[in-house]
């Protein structure tokens, strides 16, 4: 799936002071239950709300909505894409996301803790999983076939899993839940959507975005990244480099220019806010920082991206 850039509108109106941040859509806090699966339809939210969900993100879940019937635009963070049935999108957590669904589509939402996921670091389930976990993704499904045979079965045999309380019913989600992040997986090979295979040096790169996402705003160096995968600085740096075109230093300013950027645009929060909840102590070296990776400094983007801060 390709996606394309739009320039979003954002006003006061439709933002708080921060980006709104839910356990499932509508539910504040956080889900700490380690076995933590959720699955639910899709009409269950988005029907009463007009088949529209506004702009928000998990802090501590990894979504899959999967479309049966119907059709959905999708923005995640400064993407959109436009997808018809059958298909699957992939939120990691912190993905600032918004839907508008065709009227009456039909599909499934499928949520897991952070707990659950981080379950697979280390594992060479991790070589699979970890592009699915930090980056989001829009997969197109055939029409007919057994592919779309095994999507269906599965997420039919959660539904009845989650439903009924019958023993070993956790166990049995988390298997399923396997089995439908594997389908998922290769379809999205399938697609040429990977950059990456199921190899030695891609799973210790998905390692590697695993931790960035996880410590990017304790600032951690190069170094403590290198000791935590168990190489050294100039190891990890050549496979970063052949497996992501970019060095572990690039990697983790794109993580935090990511992160500046949905500050800036979903947010309210001043400059010196936005700096010391990243943490950085000196608000000047942030907005240094920014317009180093950006070409402009952090007022200038919001600006440009159309958010007032003046208005009531």
């Amino acid at each position: 799936m390709v996606y394309r850039n739009r320039v979003r509108r954002v006003t006061a109106n439709s933002v708080n002071k921060s980006i709104p941040q839910y356990g499932l859509y509508g539910e504040p806090g956080w889900i700490d239950d380690p076995e933590f699966i959720h699955i639910e339809d899709i009409r269950r939210r988005s029907s009463a709300l007009g088949w529209v969900i506004g702009a928000h993100r998990h802090g501590r879940l990894f979504q899959m909505i999967c479309i049966d019937e119907g059709a959905v635009e999708v923005h995640l963070d400064e993407r959109v894409a436009n997808l018809e049935s059958p298909s699957v999108i992939t939120i990691p957590a912190g993905v600032v996301h918004s839907f508008r669904f065709a009227p009456e589509s039909e599909g499934a939402v499928v949520t897991l803790a952070e707990p659950l996921l981080l379950e697979t670091e280390g594992d060479r389930a991790l070589a699979y999983f970890s592009v699915l976990f930090t980056e989001p993704g829009c997969i197109k499904f055939p029409q007919r076939g057994p592919v779309l045979a095994r999507l269906k079965m599965v997420l039919q045999q959660l539904k009845d899993e989650f439903a009924q309380a019958q023993s070993g019913r956790g166990l049995m989600c988390e298997w399923l839940i396997s089995i439908l992040l594997m389908t998922i997986y290769r379809q999205q090979e399938a697609n040429g959507q990977l950059e990456v295979s199921a190899s030695a040096p891609s799973m210790t790169a998905g390692q590697l975005k695993f931790l960035i996402e996880r410590n990017f705003k304790d600032h951690w160096t190069v170094e403590q990244y290198a000791d935590a995968i168990g190489t050294t600085v100039s190891r990890l740096n050549r496979l970063s480099r052949s497996v992501m075109n970019q060095t572990v230093g690039q990697m983790i300013q794109a993580r935090m220019v990511l992160e500046v950027k949905r500050r800036l645009i979903y947010t309210r929060a001043t400059l010196d806010e936005i700096a010391a909840d990243l943490g950085f102590k000196d608000p000047g070296y942030f907005s240094r920082y920014f317009k180093r990776a950006v070409g402009m400094p952090p007022g200038r983007f919001r600006n440009e991206n159309n958010f007032d801060t003046t208005a009531e």
